[in-house]
C-alpha cells in the first residue's frame, strides 16, 4: 500500500470509529447512528504493574476488531474518586478486543506499556447510545526485559535451591542470553521469535530438593502457569501467591498435605493436585471464587466438608478420584450447575450421592461413577438430564431401569458388575451400551433400542448369537463379543440387520464385529461382507460418494474365516482371512472413528 494510502486510510478509519469529546464552551453533537460511547478506567486501589496510578496523565490504547488492529489517539486521564478515568470516547457499535495500552505521565514520559492477553476476559462491547467503562484488569502483561527477568529467575533459584548455581536448572545461566532457550519456561514471543514476556514455569526434578514453593514467583506480573511436578520433598505453597496473577496451579506427583488456609489467587481458574499428600480437603478452595477447573486426584481425603462448593458457582470441571471419601456434600449437583460431567471415579468407599433433583438449569449431562461401591442406581440419575452414566466395576448384581431418564441417556456403561441378566431396555436414545464382564449367559434383547450404534458385551458366558438377534437395531456400527469362551453358534449373516444390493444382503450400518479370543466359535464370514458399495452422502454443497467399504471381523484366536470375497478385484482382501496393511486397526481405532463421527 503506498504511503499517501496508509495516510488516507488512517485519515477515514478515525472519522469513523472516533470522536473526541468537546471543550466545554462547545456544543456536544448527538452521537451518530450506530456509535457508542466508552472510558477507560484504572481503579486506584488496585495493585497494577504501573507504580503509582496517579501519575498516568495519557493513555494511548490499542483494540482489534476483527482481526484488525485500531490504535485509538492519546486521550487525557483525571481524577475521578479512588479512580483515573479517561476522556469519552465515540466508537462504532460492536465488540472489541483491548490489547494494548501505553501509560505517559504530565511530562509525556513512557511510563508503561502493557499487552493484555488475549483470553477472552478484555471484550470491550459498545452499544449504540450508551456509555460503556472498560475497567483494566489486573493480570494486564508487563514487557520486561530479558535482564530483568533473568535476575528475576536466579532470585526463584536462589530461594528454592539456595546460592549454589550448581544445583540450579543447567540452562539457567548468564551466558546464556536467548531465555527462549531456557528449559522449564513457557514465554509469548514476537513475530521474529524474539522473547517479550514469561507466562510460565515448570518445576520438576531439575529443582530436586526444593520444599517450598518460592514467594518471588508472585512478583512476576506476567506468569499465568505454575506446574510443580515429580518432586518428593515438595510439601509447602507460600500465602505470597495471593498477590500474583497465577491462573493455573498444577502439584502432581509431590509430597504436598495442605495449602494455606488464607490462600486466595483472584485469578485461579485451575487447580489440580494429584498423586500427592492431602489428607483434608483444603479449606481454601472453597474461597476460589474465579475457578473453573479442579482436580483432585490420588490423594488421602475422606471427607468432603459441606460448604466445600459454596462459591465456586463458576465451576465446569470437577475430578475427585482415588481418594477415601464415602460420599458427597448435600445438594452438591446444584451449586455447581455448571460442570458438565462430574467425575468420581475410583472412589473405593462412595457408596452414596446427594439424593436431589438438578432443576433444567444445570448443564449436568455426564456422572462418571467407575470403580466405587454402589449397589444400586443412584437416584440423582432418574432426575437429571443425563446423556452418559458410568457405573464400571461396582457393586450392582441387578439393574432397575425405572431408576433411568431416557429421555436423554444415550451411553451406559455397566462393566464389571456381576448382573447375570439383563433385561429389556426401552430408549430410542440410547446408541452405546457396554455390559463387559458381568456374567451374562445371553445377550439381552435389544430391540427396545432402535437407534443403538455400539454394543459390547465381552467376557461374557454367552453361548450363541440367535437368528435375528440385531435386525432391529438398523443403526448398529459395533458389536464387541470377544473372549466369550462359550460362543459357539452364530448364524450366517450373524442376524444382523441388511438390505439387498444387486442379490447381496449387505449390512447397512456395521463397521465392525469383534470375536477375538471367542476360543470355540467356526464361522465363515460372508463373502457379501466384502466391497460394499460406498453411500452418497447428500448435502448443500452437492452430492459427494463415499469410498467403498468391508466390514472388519476380528478373528484371532478363533476359528473364525472369510469367504472369497464376491468381487475378483477385491480392495480389501489379499487372502481368505487377512485384510491389506492399510486396514489393519485395531478394534479400539474402529470404535474411535464410528463414535467421533
Amino acid at each position: 500500500m503506498k504511503i499517501k494510502d496508509c495516510l488516507l486510510y488512517g485519515l477515514l478509519l478515525l472519522s469513523t470509529l472516533f470522536v473526541s469529546c468537546k471543550d466545554d464552551n462547545e456544543v456536544e453533537t448527538p452521537l451518530s447512528e450506530g456509535q457508542g460511547e466508552v472510558s477507560f478506567r484504572f481503579y486506584e486501589r488496585t495493585v497494577y504493574t504501573i507504580d503509582d496510578i496517579a501519575d498516568v496523565a495519557r493513555l494511548k490504547v490499542t483494540l482489534n476488531r476483527d482481526g484488525e488492529d485500531i490504535v485509538l489517539p492519546t486521550i487525557d486521564m483525571t481524577t475521578d474518586g479512588d479512580e483515573r478515568v479517561s476522556e469519552t470516547l465515540r466508537l462504532d457499535v460492536g465488540i472489541y478486543d483491548v490489547t494494548h495500552y501505553v501509560a505517559y505521565d504530565n511530562k509525556g514520559d513512557l511510563l508503561n506499556e502493557v499487552y493484555l492477553p488475549l483470553n477472552g476476559k478484555n471484550k470491550l462491547e459498545v452499544k449504540h447510545d450508551e456509555m460503556t467503562t472498560f475497567y483494566f484488569p489486573v493480570n494486564i502483561l508487563e514487557v520486561q526485559s530479558s535482564d530483568m527477568i533473568k535476575n528475576k529467575l536466579f532470585g526463584i533459584c536462589e530461594e528454592a535451591l539456595g546460592p549454589d548455581s550448581t544445583k540450579w536448572p543447567k540452562t539457567w545461566r548468564e551466558e546464556n542470553t536467548d531465555l527462549t532457550k531456557w528449559e522449564n519456561l513457557e514465554c509469548e514471543e514476537d513475530d521474529s521469535g524474539n522473547f517479550l514476556y514469561l507466562t510460565g514455569i515448570v518445576f520438576d526434578g531439575k529443582f530436586k530438593g526444593m520444599k517450598k514453593l518460592p514467594a518471588s514467583v508472585a512478583r512476576i506480573t506476567t506468569l499465568e502457569n505454575i506446574m510443580i511436578r515429580d518432586l518428593e520433598d515438595f510439601e509447602e505453597i507460600p500465602s505470597e501467591l495471593n498477590e500474583s496473577n497465577i491462573q493455573s496451579l498444577e502439584i502432581i506427583n509431590t509430597s504436598l498435605k495442605s495449602l494455606p488456609d488464607d490462600l486466595y489467587m483472584k485469578n485461579l481458574y485451575k487447580i489440580s493436585i494429584i498423586d500427592s499428600k492431602l489428607t483434608e480437603f483444603p479449606s481454601c478452595l472453597s474461597n476460589q471464587d474465579k475457578l473453573e477447573m479442579l482436580d483432585l486426584v490420588g490423594n488421602d481425603i475422606s471427607e468432603i466438608p459441606e460448604n466445600a462448593f459454596d462459591n465456586l458457582a463458576n465451576l465446569s470441571q470437577l475430578r475427585i478420584q482415588h481418594t477415601k471419601i464415602s460420599s458427597l456434600p448435600a445438594n452438591t449437583f446444584m451449586k455447581l450447575y455448571r460442570v458438565y460431567t462430574f467425575d468420581f471415579r475410583w472412589n473405593p468407599n462412595l457408596s452414596s450421592l446427594p439424593a436431589e433433583s438438578p432443576e433444567k438449569v444445570t448443564k449436568f449431562q455426564g456422572l462418571l461413577l467407575d470403580g466405587c461401591a454402589f449397589t444400586d442406581i443412584p437416584e440423582v440419575v432418574q432426575h437429571a438430564q443425563l446423556r452418559t452414566v458410568s457405573l464400571v466395576d461396582n457393586k450392582l448384581t441387578s439393574v432397575d431401569f425405572s431408576k433411568f431418564n431416557y429421555d436423554f441417556l444415550d451411553q451406559l456403561f455397566l462393566d464389571g458388575n456381576d448382573l447375570k441378566t439383563f433385561g429389556k431396555l426401552q430408549s430410542d436414545k440410547m446408541i452405546l451400551l457396554s455390559l463387559n464382564n458381568c456374567g451374562l449367559s445371553s445377550i439381552p434383547d435389544l430391540t427396545g433400542m432402535k437407534n443403538l450404534r455400539y454394543f459390547s458385551a465381552t467376557n461374557n458366558h454367552i453361548s450363541q448369537v440367535v437368528e435375528g438377534q440385531f435386525k432391529e437395531n438398523t443403526k448398529l456400527s459395533v458389536i464387541d463379543l470377544s473372549d466369550n469362551t462359550s460362543l459357539t453358534t452364530v448364524p450366517a449373516d450373524f442376524g444382523v440387520y441388511s438390505e439387498s444390493k444387486d442379490g447381496r444382503n449387505v449390512p447397512v450400518n456395521l463397521t465392525a464385529v469383534d470375536l477375538d479370543g471367542c476360543t470355540a466359535l467356526n464361522w465363515v464370514v460372508p463373502a457379501d461382507w466384502c466391497c460394499i458399495d460406498g453411500d452418497i452422502l447428500f448435502g448443500g454443497n452437492g452430492d459427494k460418494q463415499l469410498s467403498d467399504r468391508t466390514v472388519i471381523v476380528y478373528n484371532r484366536n478363533t476359528g473364525v474365516t472369510y469367504a472369497p470375497c464376491w468381487n475378483a478385484d477385491c480392495p480389501f482382501r489379499l487372502e481368505s482371512n487377512h485384510y491389506q496393511l492399510q486396514f489393519r486397526q485395531n478394534f479400539e481405532e474402529i470404535w474411535a472413528e464410528v463414535h467421533n463421527n
